[in-house]
């Protein structure tokens, strides 16, 4: 019999806030956040948001108004631009990206369309990532998040104490290696791929602990995470497969519907996401930046 996932109502609770309203999306994750402006937000409102972040793990901040330059300043308020390899940024914006797929393109492939963390390869991985709706489908084009966190409280005792010996090997090579070729159906998108990518293999740990919650969290992903450190790959597979089986249980997971002007901000450092492709024949822009997280470090039982 399939296993029976669920999750609790408490998970996904808003607490007030003087400077917005908060909406959760679902039981699991995601926040809509109504009735702020991002360009005029003060300290305390930023430290509110941020910490509306850590209790959601993904927002969906509606109705912003937000040049080019106005992200760029958004995203270093919550610190340090992270670096974008694999996909060329605007030439006056080096941290942005512009994403982009326009409505006479020939395929039906997105940029990162598979569940993923982004850049979870990275010595230190993005903290978070800021994705600006500019143009969007009247419908379709939506985007998929899911809670790690309770992926990882959903296993065993058993399994979470094994997996925290043991590290994932990220790589980017499905993505963007020798063998990426999908990326050619990126029409209007300059991504570099076909090289060799062993300078970016990395171990990270399975199981990690937030350096700002203190919880857990499952750190794999199926695009970046191929193996396990010191496991034969017939070992490895079937373990990660399970575990991404976790991670994708519909419980676990919220769904983003895309309007002109919406800000959406996740913490990579809990939190996969998968854009949809549902929208073929239409046009969807978008505008990228990330913040450079922390090295991940080990969880522990406590």
């Amino acid at each position: 019999m399939p296993e029976f996932f669920y999750t609790h109502a408490g998970n996904n609770q808003a607490r007030a806030s003087a400077y917005f309203r908060v909406s959760p999306v679902a039981g699991s994750l995601g926040a809509d956040i109504h009735d702020i402006d991002l360009n005029n937000l003060n300290e305390p409102g930023q430290a509110a948001l941020r910490q509306a972040l850590m209790d959601h793990g993904v927002l969906f901040i509606r109705d912003q108004q937000l040049s080019v330059e106005q992200l760029e300043a958004v995203t270093q308020r919550f610190g340090e631009f992270g670096v974008e390899p694999y996909v060329k940024p605007m030439p006056d914006h080096p941290h942005v990206v512009h994403v982009v797929k326009e409505a006479s393109e020939q395929t039906p492939i997105v940029f990162g369309g598979a569940w993923h963390s982004d850049w979870s390869f990275q010595e230190r991985p993005p903290a978070f990532t800021l994705l600006y709706g500019k143009d969007v489908p009247p419908s379709g084009g939506d985007t998929l998040f899911n809670n790690m966190y309770l992926a990882c409280e959903w296993l065993s005792d058993t399994l979470r104490d094994t997996l925290r010996g043991l590290d994932g090997v990220h790589s980017p090579e499905f993505g963007y290696g020798p063998n990426a070729k999908h990326n050619a159906g990126l029409e209007s998108m300059k991504i570099v791929y076909g090289e060799s990518v062993e300078k970016d293999v990395r171990r990270h740990p399975l199981i990690t602990r937030h350096p700002e919650t203190g919880r857990e969290v499952l750190f794999a992903n199926p695009v970046y995470t191929l193996g396990i450190a010191g496991m034969k790959a017939e070992e490895s597979r079937p373990l990660l497969d399970y575990l991404f089986s976790v991670a994708t249980a519909p419980a676990f997971t919220c769904r983003m519907r895309w309007t002109p002007g919406t800000l959406a901000i996740w913490d990579n450092r809990c939190v996969w996401h998968q854009p949809v492709s549902d929208y073929f024949g239409a046009r969807r822009e978008m505008f990228r930046t990330t913040v450079v997280g922390e090295k991940p470090t080990r969880g522990s039982a406590k």
